[in-house]
């Protein structure tokens, strides 16, 4: 291959190579792939000599592709390219297979590695389970395991097991994905058992039960709304929210007999999925009208994210609800699920003139409902109500919100009285608040509370938005929900902890659940401990009163 015209150059290199191959010369083959590899070659040239190779025979191409492996290559097509031909001379070749995985050349190992679990080869599983038993290297390890997990085995359960606790995430992750890959009630059983103390393994193993979607895993994955460990339960509903609407009939069949925080979840997720197929389960629990006010609010919000007009006269009750933060819910809920029924039925109600029906109309102000306003604007009962909490008890911004409102609806002379009448806050502490919650509803909620406490929050309905202006301004305060998608209201914190102490910017939790909670001779208290593991300052538990909610801030904030 002496000549320096590269169009010879590549037809002197194909034409050795080809005769390289029909001789079976190996050892002139590997010399000659050398230029193949070089990088001044064309990717063009590669692709003719993988080509060529693919037509060769296995026991002479094999050898060839393992030292190519060892070669730097470039190219990501040509990388692929290799791959690809590994995987079309393994099949059958077994005992090759097996020689290439137990050498010790490690790039070409992690090739037929992989290539042993995607061709199936069963043959290869003793060799499998010793690399796993006795290799060291972290790579090699989860590359076996994931192989062995391709293959299907309950017999591998034992080993994959023993390795769900390696040091190495990867490993660990391997181990406790192939123990999914085999598909078995068994397999579901171990991985459940894997959830305990360790926050990474807890992860790991909720994400592999979704990765199954067996029946029977499915319900292990949504019986874990109700787990007491925080990682655990968001996880889950993260995975059940990536599944949606699959998960739908699971999650509704667990309502019965489920315990109140457990329910709460299943009914927030549900609402989050959106599944229409929800709604008339989520509607038989609003008319069972439940004690627990946890329960009534989450069946309200997730009416107002899965709209229908089937829902009717079901959510006006809500607006009478005694919880003012269920009211508010439901609110949100009849604006979005506007039919006649309804509206007549929210007409009959605020011309009660009652307490009831101030506490309708407030709800609908401080939750921000427009669309109601357009058919209850001509009713005076109505502006009437609407004079009264906004003068008295609405928040400014609120005020701002409802006039505008009734000005575009060309009530003038109402706008005129309020702003005439209203009163406005004497002073305004200078306190900066951050609020986060993934509820649009608690946020306005909050956002009333605290106005009437003399403060003007900051409020972020996304954690991912709220993190980088929480460090970037030290808050004297931060209020968060616990369970929110994708960022939890503990990893929220654990973010504000990096950078800021307990002292330098409190965390006023909010939640419904009784994590930090511990129970002693029947008396119920929040842990300290535990507090302080995970830096949050203090526990709010819904519902709570105003003097609970006013008595929690002004603990951080001193007038």
């Amino acid at each position: 291959m002496s000549s320096t015209d590269p169009e010879n150059f590549v037809e002197n290199f194909i034409a050795e190579l080809v005769f390289c191959l029909h001789q079976e010369d190996i050892v002139k083959a590997k010399a000659l792939l050398q230029f193949a590899a070089d990088s001044s070659i064309s990717a063009d040239v590669q692709k003719k000599a993988m080509t060529e190779l693919a037509k060769g025979s296995q026991r002479v191409v094999l050898p060839l592709l393992e030292y190519l492996t060892k070669i730097d290559i470039s190219d990501p097509k040509i990388q692929e390219a290799l791959y690809e031909l590994i995987l079309d001379k393994a099949y059958g070749n077994t005992d090759l297979v097996i020689a290439y995985i137990t050498k010790n050349e490690k790039k070409a190992r992690l090739l037929f590695l992989k290539a042993a679990g995607e061709l199936s080869l069963m043959e290869t599983a003793p060799v499998l389970k010793q690399i796993v038993s006795t290799d060291k290297d972290p790579q090699i390890l989860g590359a076996a395991i994931q192989s062995l997990g391709a293959l299907r085995l309950q017999s591998s359960l034992d080993t994959f097991g023993c390795m769900a606790v390696h040091p190495d995430r990867e490993v660990k992750r391997s181990a406790i994905f192939a123990i999914s890959e085999t598909g078995s009630q068994e397999a579901v059983d171990l991985i459940m058992g894997f959830l305990g103390e360790d926050e990474q393994t807890n992860k790991l193993a909720v994400e592999a039960l979704a990765e199954m979607q067996d029946l029977y895993a499915l319900e292990q994955l949504t019986s874990l709304l109700s787990s007491p460990i925080t990682i655990v339960r968001d996880t889950a509903i993260d995975q059940l929210l990536k599944l949606g609407t699959k998960a739908t009939p699971i999650l509704t069949r667990a309502f019965k007999n489920a315990q109140a925080d457990y329910l709460v979840h299943l009914i927030t997720t549900l609402g989050y999925i959106g599944d229409t197929a929800a709604i008339i389960p989520i509607l038989d629990i609003i008319n069972t009208q439940p004690k627990d006010a946890n329960i009534r609010q989450a069946a309200y919000e997730a009416m107002e994210r899965i709209p229908s007009p089937r829902t009717a006269m079901c959510l006006a009750q809500g607006l009478q609800d005694p919880v003012e933060a269920v009211r508010m819910s439901a609110a949100r809920a009849i604006d979005k699920n506007l039919s006649k029924p309804l509206v007549a039925g929210l007409k009959n109600i605020v011309r009660s003139g009652s307490l009831d029906a101030l506490n309708a109309v407030s709800a609908l102000i401080d939750a921000d409902a427009e669309n109601i306003f357009n058919f209850l604007v001509e009713e005076e009962d109505f502006l009437s109500l609407a004079q009264q909490h906004i003068t008295q008890c609405a928040d400014p911004i609120t005020r701002k919100n409802f006039l505008k409102k009734m000005t575009s609806l060309g009530q003038k002379e109402i706008v005129e009285k309020i702003e005439s009448k209203a009163t406005q806050p004497s002073s305004t502490d200078t306190a900066k608040i951050i609020v986060v919650d993934d509820s649009k509803m608690m946020l306005k909620l909050y956002q009333n509370k605290l106005t009437a406490l003399g403060f003007t929050p900051q409020i972020f309905d996304l954690p991912e938005d709220a993190i980088p202006q929480i460090l970037a301004t030290q808050p004297d305060l931060v209020i968060t929900d616990l369970n929110m998608p994708n960022i939890s209201g503990l990893e929220l914190t654990r973010e504000i902890r990096k950078k800021f102490t307990r002292q330098q910017v409190p965390v006023l939790m909010i939640t419904t659940q009784s994590d930090f909670v511990e129970e002693e001779n029947g008396d119920v208290r929040v842990d300290e401990t535990l507090l302080t593991k995970s830096g949050i300052n203090l526990i709010l538990h819904k519902p709570f009163t105003d003097d609970d909610f006013k008595q929690a801030i002004t603990q951080f904030l001193v007038s």
